[in-house]
Order: C-alpha cells, then structure tokens, then sequence
C-alpha cells in the first residue's frame, strides 16, 4: 500500500512550508505570542486568502473539500515552526462541530464567516472535575419556551479572543451520562459570560469562563437535545489526529536540529556528534518520531477507512505521541546543554508546546487507559 503523500497535498505542504520559512522565523514567533490577541491578525487573514481555512469543510459548505490527511499535512509544516494562530481550535475543532451540525440554519449563518476567517469559534467543554472525560458535563441547560439558560463554568477554553464558544451543556442525564448533552454557540461578547483570561505554559492564550442563567436561543443549539456526545467524540477523534500531525512536525524539528548542532559543536577538539554514546540518543530520537509518524498514518487510514476501531488507533497515536514528544524534547535540551532552555533557543519552547499537546483531551497515561478499555473490556 503506498502511504505517499498524493501531488496535491505535497503542492498543500510546499505552500505552507514556504510561507512559514518567510514569515514565522523564531524571532517573529516570539513578537506574535507577546501581543495582546497571542496571535497574529495578519497571518490569520493570509491564512484565509490562501485558502487554508476552507481545507477540512466540504466543496458543500463551501471549503476545499480535504480530509484528515490534507488537514494532518498542514498541521505537521505548523508544528515545524509552533505555529499560534488558532487553527487546530477554531477551524480543526470547533469548525467541523459547526459543518456536522443537525442545525441546518445555523450552520448556513455560521460556516461562511468561519471559513472566511471572519468569526473564530472555539470549544468551550471541560470542566473542572472532569479527568477530561468528554461525557462528564455538570454544567446544566435548562429549557424556558424557545430558549435555554445556561448555567456553569468551563475551563481553560483555547483562544481566549474567539469571538463565539461551542459550550457543551447537560439538558438531561446523569453527570457522566453520554446522552442528555447539547452544544449551544454563545457568542463571546455575551454580558452574562465572566472571562478570565490565562496564558498557557507555550504562551497561547486560553480563558476560563463562567456564566449563571446564561439565556441562548433554541436556534443556537447544534444538534437535536441531548444528542450531542456522538458528534463531539466523532470530532474530536478527527482533531486529536491533526493535533498529532503537529506534534510529529515539532518532533521531527527536534531531532533535526539537535543531529545538526551535536555536528558542528565540539568537545575535546572533536565534534560530540562523533561520539558514539550520543549518537545513540539522537538515533532513539528518530525512531520515536517515526514510530509516531506510522501511528498517525494508521489513524488517518482509520478515519478514511471508516474502521470501526479509529477511536482505538487515535488513542494509541494520542498515548504515544505524548509518550515520545516530551522524551525527545526532553532529550534535545540535555544535548544541547542548559542554552537548550532559554528563551534565546527555540528548543526549549517546543518542550513546551509538546507537553502542552499531550495534555489537551488528556495525557498519555489517560489515553492508554481508553486504549485498554476499548480493547479488553
């Protein structure tokens, strides 16, 4: 079976590639997190003009009509050079709860100011006793006529500039309950909505949120009452592959550049590339990555395939590239001796940026567990 990548999405990559390499040096990176927004206007409004924000929606809704891979293909380039802007957020995620939505008005208002960029959506679900289990949602929606009243707290939301929040609230059932839950779109300008904003260990902005009798309109619900928890397993599975794709970018950045620098810095007169001890460590180093790279192209089959054990595969890519992304992270600051984490060399910031993944939807430990209970239970 060829796993190449096909003409269009290897053209899909040089583009990003391009761009990145002009415009996304780590000095550039590091102005864009320290302004206000965490991010940077002017790429995002490239990012639409290039037409990568219409990547993952179907030629339906009116996007390009890619799948996981071509989104993956994008997301490893932006993993290369850690990437800010709210892609994986508000277009990967919460875009593709707003394309599958049951609510066909909805969607219809929604998805072009998404897909022009114009409107940034971001998932606001987990709570704080959660243990990042999709299912556990104590916030309530409770209904008065033709609306809801919302009432909770949701935390660490990514993109704390989003100008609307996916909010998953519990309308019936028991807190753990797969059925009783439903997704409404608050918009973020809402004065019943309490915002505080957080800045996260890469530097991204995220926001924790809270709201008492939050009042939203039956026609901002995604699907059918209580029927939500399908859809956002389905998308989330999908956006852990892409988030995946860009760990394996940082990854693969990783054991570049420390292979390169371990091969012009000496020690004892000779380069310390030579020494075999090391060699060793960079040689682990690239077969973690590429361990991951064939999980995430097992996941994407998966998902393309229609298997019914995706969610398996997207456990184990998600348990593993947790595993490896933070070793060899861990293993590229030691070689490159204590500069590895200042602020000067970007090594240490993908440390960051590579622990911060493996914690969204739950670290590696969690995803094993849902791993194994899927398999043998």
């Amino acid at each position: 079976m060829d796993f190449s990548l096909t003409e269009e999405q290897v053209m899909l990559k040089d583009s990003v590639a391009k761009f990145l390499a002009d415009n996304y040096a780590p000095e550039q990176r590091e102005a864009i997190v320290k302004n206000e927004a965490g991010y940077s206007a002017e790429h995002w409004a490239t990012f639409s003009e290039l037409g990568w924000l219409t990547i993952p929606f179907s030629e339906a809704d009116g996007g390009f009509g890619g799948n996981v891979a071509d989104v993956s293909a994008v997301m490893e380039e932006f993993g290369q050079v850690l990437v800010v802007e709210p892609y994986w957020s508000s277009i990967v995620l919460a875009g593709q709860l707003i394309a599958r939505s049951t609510n066909d008005d909805l969607k219809s208002r929604a998805m072009p100011t998404v897909i022009s960029g114009e409107a940034q959506y971001s998932f606001a679900w987990l709570e704080a006793q959660s243990s990042f289990s999709l299912s556990h949602v104590s916030t309530t929606a409770s209904k008065k006529g033709d609306s809801y009243h919302l009432s909770g707290e949701k935390k660490l939301v990514l993109n704390a500039k989003a100008s609307h929040f996916i909010v998953a609230a519990r309308s019936s059932g028991d807190v753990n309950s797969e059925s009783g839950i439903s997704l409404f779109v608050v918009d973020a300008t809402n004065p019943a909505l309490k915002i505080e904003t957080v800045r996260l260990m890469d530097g991204q902005h995220a926001c924790n949120i809270q709201f008492t009798d939050l009042v939203i309109d039956q026609a901002d619900m995604l699907t059918q009452e209580g029927d939500a928890y399908p859809l956002i397993a389905e998308v989330v599975d999908e956006a852990l592959v892409a988030l995946c794709a860009e760990a394996v970018g940082a990854m693969t950045y990783l054991y570049k550049a420390t292979a390169e620098y371990a091969n012009t810095r000496k020690q004892f007169g000779v380069t310390i590339g030579s020494f075999q001890a090391l060699q060793h460590r960079m040689v682990d180093m690239f077969m973690a990555t590429e361990q991951c790279r064939s999980l995430l192209v097992r996941a994407q089959c998966a998902i393309l395939d229609g298997s019914e054990e995706r969610s398996q595969d997207v456990a184990v890519l998600k348990a593993m590239v947790g595993k490896y992304g933070r070793k060899i992270a861990e293993e590229a600051v030691q070689l490159h001796g204590g500069m590895g984490v200042t602020n000067e060399m970007p090594i240490g910031h993908y440390l960051k940026r590579l622990m911060m993944i493996d914690m969204y939807f739950g670290g590696s430990d969690i995803h094993r567990r849902r791993f194994s209970d899927m398999r043998y239970l």
